[in-house]
């Protein structure tokens, strides 16, 4: 899958985006992640604009990308960066 935002221009919601249009709905890219559909719910409405590691992990599991990748599509330095702890 190719997202058509550079890195500069990527936030959260818009990297949930691509997964939820890879796997059909928000629920079934939270199972493809392995994560908590309710966690994927509040990133794909943007009420969680700073993830954690850990979560940037199971997104990452979700695109087959290495984490670095997608901490990298997300910016650096702008609002939305995630928090690495």
């Amino acid at each position: 899958m190719t997202l058509v935002h550079s890195a500069a221009e990527m936030d959260v919601p818009q990297l949930i985006e691509g997964l939820v249009r890879k796997y059909g709905s928000v629920n079934a890219a939270a199972r493809a992640c392995g994560m908590p559909e309710g966690t994927m719910h509040k990133l794909h409405r943007g009420e969680r604009p700073n993830p954690r590691f850990s979560t940037l992990r199971l997104i990452a599991r979700g695109y087959g990308k290495p984490v670095s990748e997608i901490a990298a599509m997300l910016g650096d330095g702008a609002a939305g960066t995630p928090v690495i702890a």
